[in-house]
């Protein structure tokens, strides 16, 4: 009996709960009326739908009550009062007599996301009670809209209309009731105090506010405040041009404030984010954004805070631990700095951690608990050092770790392949060593980056075959990461879904493994610079049919191209291929190859011709094409070049003939160093787009056209040195001159030096050395303020070096100048020393050089380094590299006069000094001993008097002094660097003394001098001696005007004038 009467009192209960349920579950209570149906169904077939988009409208059935049809819901009465068909696929519009306007029971319309492109009709009005109206995506609202009074929710989002300023206050004018308003992406177009003003007024009982990239303007004005009930503010991507207010911090209701991208300035009120309430800060995008993050309340309720891209600095507080509920902090691109608190780690709701872009961010790691949320962590480009804690294998759910270009080292914990969410993983730019983990867990990992590791990082053999055979993987490099050991086979090669593969500046070895060529969907494959050894034929490449980027140069291998016709099987459309030093000794067939843009075979031993097809690979495509260092001799015609062409380099071949004629597309040519002959096209100067010429060391001959120099408004690099040109430099470089490099060196060029060229302000280096250029000192160049190197040597320059100086910066980044084997004469003007900065780095000079002088052609990639000659340690160089390495000032093979200038001691960064074969006079300065980087000193074949300096033996860098054929005297001072020079450095001084020449005497130490020694002791002339200089200086500048008239007579004039010198040195001898 109790038995059944409790199962009777359960029937009941589980009854009566499902009738409570069946009228909580469903918004319909009623049956629908058939005036609502007819309604539905007169409306529905007035409008235009796509039937195969559509989700609620094509299963409105006329058999079914209209109340159980998708997206309408009925009061009890079976009046309709709900219905949504957002994104139906509705295109058209709705007309005034609609039937929807009868549904006079409608409160809630959602008609969002479809294509009513046309105005919402008048008779909207119509349907009063509606407390909520989403329009988002419609066309133009009527203004009747506004009589909607009982309206809560309205959306009108994504319109395509615009609402003036009296518009706007319209339509909200009678919306008391209203508490949330969309207007995103409406044309507005109104000041702050229009905008603002209008809301206030209107919208007592607002919650929400979202005005996102409405083209509103700012300030945002105090009577904003007047809606206190505020919890939510979007208003992203307007231009708001304004400082945050500090009455935003006194919204008490406020959860979400949302600012991206508004052009804020100032300093953010760090009061706002204390507001207790607060749920949601975004301010990104906002760079001149200044402020810092405030002490966080001990119950905040912080769930997001974005400040990427704004000025924000400082240090995150420790009471950052306070944001319990925090799930994304994103913070990169800020100034952020010190360390971060290592109770960052301990917020368990975090799931997003995004630091990076903040170079002063130092520390290391937090400790992860085991229940972290944590899913992505970036921290690119921060300061972070040390290892990584073993409890970042805590973080299981884990999906992107991105810790690229920050100072990491250590091992990368092994427990790290046990992450299995792992998506995405960058460690590159680390010093990561010890073993890789294996990852063999995670199966879902796509990304691998551990290149640039200072490492070195473990053998390769195992850890390459199970990466490779992850079956999610898409990108794998390892590129400069110290690697070595073989590269085994690996399993699975037809299966994976590898997309890139990069393992280039290794040291890897052996064979390359065949599984690789078996990767059918890899599309870029690097494996340049290691020591991969072997042969390889190309048609091993067959299996990658995906493949568009091949780099295999810089190896021990040898690629055979026999059998490479790309018609002879299912070659891979390439669009990259590098063969560098590869041993090839004829051209691969890549006639086929369509797409190809950039092909590098330059450093191999191609013989012979170059096919005419080679200049249209890529069916018009190919932008860089690079056959340089090959033993090619001469070009197929017609050339038949491609007009898509940019870059060609054909630089230290054996090409003969006439220089050939180019396409218009074209911005950088190199064919130096070969064998041409003949004259420089007029044709060239049709290029328009030319923005760097080589045509160095060929024998071109005959003018070089006019316009070429006219060019220089486009031009940034013009090398025709070492040629046989003649005729004259022309006047008529522009004044937009866009010049940095022009090297004319070694041609026949005459006349004199143009004066136009001052107008090419941005020139770094100019070298018309070796020519029969005859001016005085061209002064005009003193208004260059980037020159870093100047060559006039063995000219016809002539006269003083004096110039009137406009500033004491000029020249102030000059490294290199060489006046040398001129007529100059004169004293050598102290002053222009005094602003020669770019010889007064004491500290790391090569890397402030390097940066200024790198010559890029940004389009393609193309650093052009500057190559000359000069004279090094007394013998004729040519260098490469030089500007990174090198200072020199050379004033050798003159007539200058007068005592060399004191403030050359300030050069402490000069590398070599030449002032040899010249009249100077005086002693030598003790401030030289000030040049602690010197390397290289000639002051021989001068008439400098008294002691060589003290000072002078403590250069520890000297490896190279002449000091020979002056009138110097007294004892050689001793210091390692002095020990090594033999007697050569110091012969033709009489009254030298001691190691490595003659002993000095006991009781006479100097030898007879014009000039006072530092004992107070007095001397004499040596009559003879001075006769012997001055015969030799008469006889110097004969020898130097015979070189300056023929060149061709260097070696035999050289082979004479020592001669004589030695001669003179031997009689000398015999009379002591």
């Amino acid at each position: 009996m109790k038995i059944s009467l409790l199962l009777h009192l359960s029937f009941i209960t589980i009854l009566v709960v499902l009738l409570i349920g069946s009228n909580y579950i469903s918004p319909t209570y009623g049956q629908c009326l058939g005036d609502q149906k007819a309604l539905l169904i007169k409306f529905k077939n007035g409008l235009t739908f796509d039937s195969s988009l559509s989700t609620k409208l094509v299963r409105w059935d006329e058999n079914t009550d209209c109340c159980l049809w998708p997206g309408v819901s009925c009061d009890e009465e079976g009046h309709v009062v709900v219905l949504e068909l957002d994104h139906e696929a509705i295109s058209g519009g709705i007309d005034n007599s609609s039937s929807l306007f009868d549904l006079q029971h409608l409160e809630k319309l959602n008609l969002a996301y479809n294509e009513l492109v046309v105005p919402v009709p008048t008779e909207i009005y119509r349907l009063a009670n509606l407390t909520y109206l989403n329009l988002a995506g419609a066309g133009q609202i009527p203004m009747e809209l506004s009589r909607l009074t009982r309206l809560v929710i309205l959306d009108l989002s994504s319109g395509i209309f615009k609402l003036a300023s009296q518009d706007l206050k319209e339509l909200v004018r009678n919306l008391a009731n209203l508490r949330e308003l969309y207007l995103d992406f409406v044309n507005i177009s109104l000041k702050g105090s229009e905008w603002c003003s209008a809301l206030s007024s209107s919208l007592p009982q607002l919650r929400v506010l979202s005005m996102i990239h409405c083209n509103i303007s700012g300030p945002l004005d105090p009577v904003l405040f007047n809606l206190r009930f505020l919890s939510v503010i979007r208003l992203d991507f307007n231009d708001l041009s304004t400082t945050v207010p500090d009455f935003l911090a006194n919204f008490t209701k406020l959860t979400t404030l949302s600012l991206t991208d508004c052009n804020l300035r100032g300093e953010f009120p760090s009061e706002i984010f204390q507001v207790p309430t607060l749920q949601e800060l975004h301010l990104s995008l906002n760079r001149n954004l200044t402020g810092t993050v405030p002490e966080f309340l001990e119950k905040s309720a912080l769930r997001e805070v974005v400040l990427r891209w704004t000025s924000f600095t400082g240090s995150l507080p420790g009471s950052i631990a306070n944001l319990s509920t925090l799930s994304q902090l994103d913070l990169g691109n800020c100034n952020f700095g010190g360390p971060i608190p290592s109770a960052m780690g301990n917020l368990t709701n975090l799931f997003f951690l995004d630091l990076s872009y903040n170079e002063n961010l130092i520390g290391t790691l937090p400790e992860f608990p085991q229940k972290s949320a944590l899913r992505e962590i970036v921290l690119t480009q921060t300061g972070f050092t040390g290892s990584l804690p073993d409890s970042i294998a805590n973080l299981q759910k884990l999906t992107r770790l991105d810790l690229r270009s920050c100072n990491f080292s250590g091992r990368i914990p092994s427990k790290m392949g046990n992450l299995t969410d792992l998506v995405y993983l960058d460690l590159s730019y680390n010093s990561f060593t010890g073993s890789i983990p294996l990852f063999h867990k995670a199966k879902k990992l796509n990304r691998i980056d551990l290149s640039n590791n200072n490492g070195p990082l473990s053998s390769a053999q195992t850890q390459l075959a199970v990466f490779l055979s992850l079956p999610s993987l898409q990108f794998l490099s390892f590129q400069n990461s110290h690697l070595s050991g073989e590269v085994h086979e690996f399993s699975n090669a037809s299966s994976s879904v590898l997309q890139t593969l990069v393992l280039s500046n290794n040291h890897l070895n052996g064979s390359i493994p065949q599984s690789i060529f078996k990767l059918r969907r890899l599309s870029y494959l690097s494996l340049s610079s290691n020591s991969f050894s072997g042969t390889i034929n190309l048609r091993a490449i067959k299996g990658l049919p995906m493949l568009t980027t091949l780099d295999l140069s810089y190896n021990k291998l040898r690629i055979d191209v026999q059998g490479s016709n790309s018609t002879s099987f299912p070659f891979p459309q390439l669009e990259v291929l590098n063969l560098v030093a590869c041993r090839l000794e004829k051209f691969p067939d890549l006639r086929n190859q369509s797409r190809m843009f950039y092909l590098d075979l330059s450093v191999n031993n191609i013989k012979g011709e170059i096919p005419n097809w080679v200049w249209r690979v890529g069916n018009g495509a190919l932008i860089y094409q690079n056959l340089s260092c090959n033993l090619l001799e001469s070009l197929e015609k017609p050339y038949n070049m491609s007009t898509s062409l940019q870059v060609i380099d054909l630089h230290s071949n054996r090409i003969n003939g006439d220089p050939p004629i180019l396409p218009t597309s074209l911005s950088y040519f190199s064919i130096a160093n070969n064998k041409l002959t003949g004259s420089i096209p007029s044709s060239i100067c049709n290029l328009h787009h030319l923005q760097f010429i080589d045509m160095s060391n060929n024998s071109i001959y005959n003018k070089v056209p006019p316009c070429l120099f006219q060019k220089a408004d486009r031009l940034v690099v013009l090398n025709l040195g070492r040629n046989k040109l003649s005729g004259i430099i022309p006047d008529t470089f522009p004044l937009n001159c866009n010049l940095r490099t022009l090297d004319l060196n070694s041609n026949i060029l005459e006349g004199k030096f143009p004066r136009s060229l001052q107008g090419c302000v941005f020139l770094e280096v100019l070298d018309i050395g070796n020519n029969k250029i005859r001016n005085t000192f061209p002064c005009m160049l003193k208004k260059l303020s980037n020159l870093h190197v100047l060559v006039l040597r063995s000219n016809m320059f002539h006269g003083n070096l004096y110039c009137p100086i406009a500033n004491n910066q000029t020249w102030s980044k000059l490294q290199i100048i060489d006046l040398s084997a001129n007529n100059f004469s004169g004293d050598i003007p102290p002053q222009y020393f005094s602003s020669w900065q770019g010889m007064m780095l004491s500290s790391s000079p090569d890397q402030v050089r390097a940066k200024n002088l790198q010559v890029q052609l940004q389009a393609v990639g193309i650093y052009y380094q500057v190559r000359m000659t000069l004279t090094l340690k007394g013998q004729l160089m040519e260098i490469e590299n030089i500007l990174q390495v090198f200072t020199s000032i050379d004033f050798s093979c003159n007539n200058l006069q007068g005592e060399i200038p004191e403030v050359l001691g300030d050069l402490k960064s000069l590398y070599l000094l030449n002032l040899s074969h010249n009249a100077l006079t005086g002693r030598i300065p003790k401030a030289l001993g000030k040049l602690t980087q010197l390397g290289s000193l000639d002051l021989s074949l001068n008439q400098l008097g008294g002691r060589i300096p003290d000072e002078l033996a403590g250069l520890t860098f000297l490896s190279f002094l002449d000091l020979s054929f002056n009138q110097l005297s007294g004892r050689i001072p001793r210091g390692n660097q002095f020990q090594t020079f033999s007697e050569n450095s110091f012969e033709g001084n009489t009254g030298l003394c001691d190691f490595p020449l003659k002993k000095c005497s006991a009781t006479k130490t100097t030898g007879p001098s014009q000039f006072p020694s530092d004992h107070s002791e007095h001397e004499t002339i040596d009559g003879k001696y001075i006769s012997f200089a001055l015969g030799s200086s008469v006889c110097f500048g004969i020898v130097t005007w015979l070189l300056l008239y023929s060149p061709r007579y260097n070696e035999l004039i050289d082979r004479l004038l020592f001669r004589i010198l030695d001669q003179h040195k031997k009689s000398g001898r015999n009379k002591t």
